[in-house]
Parts: structure tokens; C-alpha cells; sequence
């Protein structure tokens, strides 16, 4: 397993010194900036190590994911792991029951929802078949017993389960990957749909009562390829937790008129919603929750996953809100659309907040889209300086965003769901570790988003992710994004990213804080960011920053005697350390952020 420890041997070099004198920060509490609107928050995506069926660590992360108290949390359920993202991942096959899967995986057969037995063996084989439900073809692989063992076991029987392996059926061609297809009918005849919650369930309660009492954006982002055209059938892993970057296969649904897609989301609604909901053959399925949430966001990075065009996505979003009331009969429900993964394509802004090219009665509640900062070096804390520019340059495109949605649909409310630092060959195996440092540039660059998208008015900035992992041998998983990772993904503890999220959650208080005009002598911006506020109480606090892979020296006036949190290589895995100051002089470390509590006293 690949465990972070606290120093590395990167993190021991001493990094260099800022020369000249100390930063001076200004800071006139009189004067109003702005008011305070943006809420820090964190997404949460699905995947194994939040799952209690595979994960050592699930009930340490939702412990920590509670006590960040966090508003607007957004929980995207994602497609690398099809198992854990989709509820009906085969469609429905009417009186025909299949399966199709690989080596040492099992097809497990049942009629009791007629109570019946099964009847016929329509199609088996053990091989390299092909083919979906009512159309499987024998491949040029195919073990010659397959029928005849499969109607052994199974004829008769209300159920039954067939293993596929070469202990059964014999090795019909060495050395070749072999597959298990087999078509079955009941008596009396059962049509047949494939639901299977199993693992959406657990995460989402596990979420649900970790966040409960607070805000939340459930993103149920991956619909069903087979709701797509596709040349050849998609086969996903069979095992839950192997990842399937090529999932979202196909960019035309099969159901023109999108009713069908709109109907899934609306029975998937309906099974956290409303107990229950009403299958394509009109059988009821019982989940008995009841569950509420604030807003649904539809899809993720829909110029990607499916390579939607503007248009066509806004058809699909108003037909998934179509669907989803159809089978919820809820009203109430606010939407957030786009979350776009490229955030300068303006055209798209303008057509999807232009109200006429939406079905009637269908809400703009919010929109929503990401950044994130690439760097050039997996190793070299100099180089993840470029964070902070690549950031500005995304401020200008999100005054752009905001001047056409201000323009076309002000009461639209905006969220950047997604925030947050991706590391080269992120997903590579043999990648090699980052230094514990780059756990303190990460959040550093996210402290600085939230405060320069605050300027903005933007309604929510939201850290990206809890967890993520490299490669982890023991667990069988692959890499995924473990650079984004809020948390230690061997312990569960909070990384640097983590608590800065927290600092800025209990910190902040919205529509009460206002910026007031905060200058310093660091006039290129290069060094460090500070921006004081003041609340209506007259609690008086300043957000500092070290921009820079080296020790900066700052100084705050009238500090003396305040309280300062200070996240920065010292602090490690743990909360922010406080210090009572007693000099106007700071040194901060390199990506050290800090929070100061000024002294009460008469303001300047």
C-alpha cells in the first residue's frame, strides 16, 4: 500500500529566502470593498475508498467529512467505476434474462419475481461470444458443453448461479480471455430489469448522514451508456471497484426524444425520494427512503463525457427534469446545469441562460463549472508557484461568465463545483510521490481561489475532492487523482488541503463579513495574497497567503496581541497550529496560509 508519511527527504531542504524587507500589509478597516458572499465547501466523488463494502478507512472519511460542518457540499457520482455510479447498468431485456460476464465471475439467474422456474436455455456460452440480451452470437471461442451445463443446473430451478471458469467448462482456447453469455426464459414468462443499488446505497446514506442538516448538490452524473447509440456493446468491469475510463461511450441517445433518459433519472429519484418508484414493465421496487437534498446537478463535464453540444445538453436537462418530476411529483427541487469542465466557452453561457431555449416551467436555479491548475512537475515545489497565475487568468473568464449570466439570467446563481490542483501522470501507476509540501501549495492555491472568486460574488467555491488515491496493491485499486485528495488515503486524516477547508468554513461568515481595501508592498502580487475583513460585530481578520516555495516575511500593523491559525509544513496531518502573536513581524513558510484574529481595539 502507498502510505504518506510527514517529512519527505524534498520537504528537509531548506527552500530560499524572500530578500528585502518584510511585505507591509495595509489594511484600512474603514473603508467597504466588498460583502463576503462565497461559501467554501468540498466535493465528495464516489469511489471505493468510500465504500464500506471495500474500504478499511470508509468510516474515518465520513467522520472527517462531518466535522467540516461544510454547506453546499456537491457529491458527484462518477463514472470510472460503473458498479458504484449507475443503477441500471444492462437495459431491460423482456422476457429474456441474460448476463455476460469474464473469467472467475458469476451470472447469477432468478424467476422468483414470477414465481417461477426457469424454463429455457435460449443461448449459452463459455468463449469469446459476443452480443447483448435477444441478439448473443457464438464466437470462434466457445466450449461445445456450455448449453448442456448450464441446462443441468439451472432448468427447474427458481434460481441459480453459474461460475464462469475453465474448472466447469473445460478450456476451450488457452491463453485467450474468455467470457460467460447466457439467455434464459421463465415460466410463467418474467419480464426483466437489471437495478442493482447495492452500492449506491451504502455511499449515498454514509454521505446523506455525514452531511445532515446542512446543504447539499447530489450529482448523479453518469447516465446509462446503453441509453446511447454504440456500434459494438459496451462491456464494463465486473469487478466494482476496476475503473472504466471509457464508460461514457456514444454522443446520440437512442430514444430521440429523451423521454427514456429523463424516465431513469426519475425512477432513480424516486428511489431516494419517494420510497420507491415504478419499473419500464410497471412492477413497483420498495426502497422505503425518503431522503431530501437542495439542489441536483445534471451531469459533469458534458463537453467531454459524451461530447454534447450546447444544445443538445439543454434538451437532456430540461427531459431529466421532465422525468424527474413525472416520477416524483416534486416541484420543489433546484437544479444547477452545465459543470463544465472548460470554462471559457462563452457561447455555451449564452444559450443555456437564455430562457426561450427551455421547455416551459424548467428552472435556471444555478449554474456550474471547474478549474484546476496543472503543473509541470510531480516533485519540484518551485514549479507549483505557477498555480497562482494560472488562476488569475481564470478570474477574467469568470467576469466574462458573470456579465452573461447577470445579463440573461440574473437570478441564475453560480457555483465553481470543482477547484483544485491536478499533478502530471496523476493516474499513472509507477508515477512517483509528490513531497508532503505539495499538500501546502494545493491549499495555498485554494485559499487564494475562494478569495479572489469572492471578489467576484461567485455563491459557492467548492475544494476538490476528499479522497483520492495512487495505487494501492493490497486494496486491488488503480490510481485515482490522488493529487486532489483532501485526505490521507492510508489513515484518513486530514491533509493540508483539508484543514485549510475547514479553517475558511469556521472562519467565514457569510453576507456578515465584508472585505474592507487591503494593499501591500508586494505590488506584482508575486510573493504573497492578503485581504483583511471585518465582521458586523467588529470582528477584524486577515487571510494571508505565501505564494512562493520560500520563507516570506510579512508585516501586519496593530497585530500584536491577536491569534493567528497557520496551516504550513509544520502543522503536517494535523489542524492548524495557533499562535498568540506578540510581534507585528510574520514568517511564513513556504505555502504557509495563515488567518489572523486581530486585538480588540479601535479600528484605523
Amino acid at each position: 500500500m502507498a502510505h504518506l508519511s510527514s517529512i519527505s527527504e524534498t520537504d528537509k531542504k531548506h527552500p530560499d529566502q524572500v530578500d528585502g524587507d518584510p511585505i507591509l500589509i495595509e489594511i484600512s478597516w474603514t473603508i467597504h470593498d466588498y460583502v463576503l458572499h462565497t461559501i467554501p465547501t468540498l466535493q465528495v466523488v464516489t469511489n471505493p475508498l468510500l465504500s464500506r463494502q471495500f474500504s478499511p478507512i470508509y468510516k474515518e472519511i465520513f467522520a472527517n467529512l462531518k466535522k467540516l460542518n461544510a454547506e453546499y457540499i456537491r457529491y458527484a457520482v462518477w463514472y470510472p467505476y460503473p458498479k458504484l455510479a449507475v443503477a441500471e447498468l444492462d437495459p431491460p431485456s423482456d422476457l429474456f434474462q441474460c448476463g455476460n460476464v469474464g473469467e472467475n465471475f458469476s451470472i447469477n439467474l432468478s424467476c422468483e419475481q414470477s414465481d417461477g422456474v426457469i424454463s429455457k436455455v435460449d443461448f449459452a456460452s463459455y468463449g469469446t461470444s459476443s452480443g447483448t440480451c435477444g441478439k448473443m452470437q457464438q464466437g470462434v471461442c466457445h466450449a461445445a458443453n456450455s448449453s448442456e451445463i448450464v441446462q443441468r443446473v439451472c432448468i427447474g430451478q427458481q434460481q441459480c448461479s453459474i461460475p464462469a471458469t475453465s474448472d466447469l467448462f473445460g478450456d476451450p482456447c488457452k491463453g485467450t480471455v474468455k467470457r460467460l453469455l447466457i439467455q434464459i426464459q421463465c415460466d410463467p414468462p418474467q419480464n426483466n430489469t437489471y437495478y442493482n443499488f447495492t452500492y449506491l446505497d451504502t455511499m449515498l446514506e454514509d454521505f446523506l448522514d455525514a452531511t445532515d442538516g446542512h446543504s447539499r448538490i447530489i450529482s448523479f452524473s453518469t447516465q446509462p451508456n446503453w441509453l446511447f447509440k454504440q456500434a459494438t456493446p459496451h462491456i464494463y468491469p465486473d469487478n466494482a471497484t476496476f475503473t472504466d475510463w471509457g464508460y461514457p461511450v456514444g454522443t446520440q441517445l437512442v430514444d430521440e426524444t429523451m423521454q427514456e433518459l429523463g424516465d431513469y433519472y426519475g425512477r432513480l429519484f424516486a428511489w431516494y425520494t419517494r420510497g420507491g418508484f415504478i419499473d419500464e414493465y410497471s412492477r413497483k421496487h420498495i426502497s422505503n427512503y425518503q431522503y431530501n437534498w437542495d439542489y441536483t446537478e445534471i451531469f459533469n463535464e458534458i463537453e467531454g463525457e459524451h461530447s454534447m453540444t450546447i444544445e443538445y445538453y439543454t434538451r437532456a436537462y430540461d427531459a431529466v427534469i421532465q422525468g424527474i418530476r413525472r416520477h416524483t411529483n416534486n416541484y420543489d427541487m433546484k437544479y444547477v446545469g452545465m459543470s463544465l469542465g472548460g470554462h471559457n466557452e462563452f457561447s455555451w453561457y449564452r444559450y443555456f441562460l437564455n430562457h426561450s431555449n427551455h421547455a416551459p416551467n424548467i428552472p435556471l436555479d444555478m449554474i456550474s463549472y471547474h478549474f484546476y491548475a496543472f503543473g509541470n512537475s510531480r516533485t519540484d515545489p518551485k514549479d507549483w508557484e505557477s498555480f497562482f497565475g494560472q488562476l488569475d487568468i481564470f478570474i477574467f473568464e469568470v467576469e466574462q461568465i458573470e456579465e452573461i449570466r447577470k445579463s440573461l439570467s440574473p437570478q441564475t446563481r453560480t457555483t465553481i463545483d470543482e477547484v483544485g490542483v491536478i499533478l502530471p501522470d496523476d493516474n499513472i501507476p509507477e508515477a512517483p510521490q509528490f513531497p508532503m509540501i505539495y499538500w501546502n501549495a494545493a491549499a495555498a492555491l485554494y485559499a487564494y481561489a475562494w478569495a479572489i472568486i469572492s471578489r467576484q460574488g461567485i455563491d459557492v467555491a467548492t475544494h476538490s475532492q476528499l479522497v483520492g488515491f495512487p495505487e494501492l496493491p493490497d486494496l486491488q485499486l488503480q490510481p485515482q487523482f490522488p493529487s486532489v485528495a483532501l485526505l490521507n488515503w492510508t489513515t484518513g486524516e486530514g491533509t493540508a488541503k483539508y484543514w485549510i477547508t475547514k479553517l475558511l468554513i469556521d472562519t467565514v461568515d457569510i453576507d456578515n463579513d465584508e472585505a474592507v481595501v487591503t494593499q501591500t508592498t508586494d505590488t506584482s502580487g508575486k510573493n504573497i495574497f492578503s485581504q483583511g475583513f471585518i465582521s458586523k460585530n467588529g470582528h477584524r481578520w486577515v487571510l494571508i497567503i505565501n505564494k512562493r516555495y520560500a520563507n516570506v516575511d510579512v508585516f501586519l500593523p496593530g497585530c500584536t496581541g491577536g491569534r493567528m491559525q497557520i496551516v504550513n509544513e509544520a502543522s503536517g496531518f494535523g489542524p492548524p497550529t495557533e499562535i498568540i502573536l506578540t510581534l507585528s513581524r510574520i514568517t511564513l513558510s513556504p505555502f504557509a496560509v495563515a488567518i489572523v484574529h486581530m486585538p480588540s481595539s479601535e479600528m484605523e
